[in-house]
C-alpha cells in the first residue's frame, strides 16, 4: 500500500526536459527533437543523448511552459501529432513530476521521410 510522505518536491528544468524528450520520442510521427541554428536559419535532428537541447522549459504566471521543437515524419497529420505530443507530455509530467499546470507548445521545425 502506498504511503504519503510529507514534504515538497522540487524538479529541475533539466529533469523536466528529459521527461518531456523521452515522452515525445514515444509519440507516433515524431522523428526527434530539433535544434535551430540562428545564423543559417536551419534546424538539425538531435541525437537521443541531447534531447533537452530541443526543449525549452520556463515559467509564466505560475505555470510551467514547455516549448518542443520537433521534426516529424513526412506525410503525417501534423495536427494529430501535435495533439498527441501535448497529451503525452502533460500526462508524463502529471504522473511523474506531479506538475498539473503545464502549457505545451509544439513547434514543428521540419519533416523527414523515414525508410
Amino acid at each position: 500500500m502506498a504511503q504519503d510522505i510529507p514534504g515538497s518536491l522540487k524538479v529541475s528544468n533539466d529533469v523536466i526536459a528529459d521527461l518531456v524528450g523521452f515522452a515525445a520520442l514515444e509519440c507516433y510521427g515524431v522523428v526527434g527533437m530539433a535544434l535551430g541554428d540562428q545564423v543559417e536559419g536551419a534546424y538539425r535532428l538531435l541525437p537521443t543523448y541531447r534531447l533537452r537541447k530541443g526543449i525549452d522549459v520556463s515559467t509564466q504566471e505560475g505555470r510551467v511552459v514547455v516549448d518542443l521543437h520537433v521534426i516529424v515524419v513526412s506525410g503525417v497529420n501534423i495536427t494529430s501529432v501535435a495533439d498527441n505530443l501535448v497529451s503525452a507530455v502533460q500526462f508524463v509530467l502529471a504522473r511523474i513530476a506531479e506538475l498539473t499546470d503545464v502549457d505545451v507548445r509544439v513547434h514543428i521545425e521540419g519533416m523527414r521521410s523515414v525508410s
